[in-house]
């Protein structure tokens, strides 16, 4: 298992390194870039194809696995299914974005909705967890199913908040997709473990394009791909478990995106404002008004990231 994770993200590393960099210029000759506006960091149109690598890498990853056999047929074909109506969604929101224009927002949460939905019914859901005091709650297939779905376009939506900065959701994607790498081998659970390395892999070979300054960026292409697989993997290897223990190791390992998300959402209700109505009060907004640069707010995000991160593992190896 580790040395399949190992050559998973070492060759999902160097496809994604070549793929994007060879995807620069053309995206430059289209023209499919994001224009500023008062909500963007950078101040010139940046190119915006670095998903469609993302989705190419990600969805051969996926086919491979099938072939070592460690997905189902069943579990393959969903997963996929699920990438490929996202990232189609997405890139056609990109694609908006290039004529300065807003997609529809209810229609990407539909396709959020089905994409997750064929993840819970085809393959894995929450169906027990284990309380103190109260015990095990088993819930119904319906319910636990239910929970499923809104974990996943939770977490999509939390990622998607995080792409702010450069280099901020690649490296905080890496992070957790790397915690996951170590949480799933502590654990011995094989496909969170080599879906974790696909992921890794993405985000070690995008990094260093899109690191200040960057080249280019995701899109919401390649940010709902790294939030809905980073969700899929919390469902098949933590949530998938029954202690409480592990059940509160994704919610540690993505509590600065969670909390992040939580607050703006909550601050916007407040404000009688759309929570789906973009605005800068995010934390890396909020850490560039401090007077932090934009590298010195992502590796303060990182920072925090990896805490809750290491704490999650140390949690999980003194209780196992």
């Amino acid at each position: 298992m580790l040395t399949i994770s190992i050559a998973y993200t070492l060759t999902a590393a160097l496809f994604t390194y070549v793929g994007v960099r060879l995807i620069i210029p053309i995206a430059i000759k289209v023209n499919f870039v994001d224009n500023p506006n008062y909500r963007k960091v950078h101040k010139k149109p940046l190119p915006m194809l670095a998903g469609v690598v993302f989705f190419v890498v990600i969805l051969i990853g996926i086919t491979f696995l099938y072939w070592f056999n460690y997905l189902t047929l069943k579990f393959t074909i969903a997963l996929s299914l699920g990438v490929i109506l996202l990232s189609t969604i997405g890139f056609i929101d990109d694609y908006y974005k290039t004529k300065t224009k807003d997609f529809s927002a209810l229609i990407r949460l539909v396709i959020q909705i089905i994409a997750a939905y064929l993840v819970v019914q085809f393959g894995y859901y929450v169906s027990v967890i284990n309380l103190p005091i109260i015990g095990y709650i088993e819930f119904p297939p319906g319910i636990g199913k239910v929970i499923s779905i809104i974990w996943i376009i939770f977490i999509i939506n939390t990622i998607n908040f995080m792409d702010g900065l450069d280099g901020l959701a690649g490296g905080i994607c890496g992070i957790f997709s790397m915690t996951f790498l170590c949480t799933s081998l502590i654990m011995n659970q094989p496909i969170s473990a080599v879906l974790s390395a696909l992921i890794l892999g993405v985000a070690i070979g995008y990094l260093p394009h899109n690191f200040f300054p960057a080249k280019i960026i995701m899109g919401d292409t390649g940010s709902t791909l790294f939030g809905f697989m980073i969700a899929t993997i919390s469902i098949i290897g933590a949530l998938k478990t029954i202690t409480l223990i592990t059940v509160s190791v994704p919610l540690l390992i993505l509590a600065v995106p969670i909390f992040d998300t939580i607050f703006v959402l909550l601050k916007r209700f407040m404000q009688g404002k759309s929570i789906f109505r973009p605005d800068k009060l995010h934390i890396h907004h909020r850490l560039l008004n401090y007077g932090l640069s934009q590298v010195q707010a992502v590796i303060t995000i990182y920072f925090f990231c990896i805490c809750t991160s290491t704490t999650a593992i140390i949690i999980l190896l003194t209780t196992i």
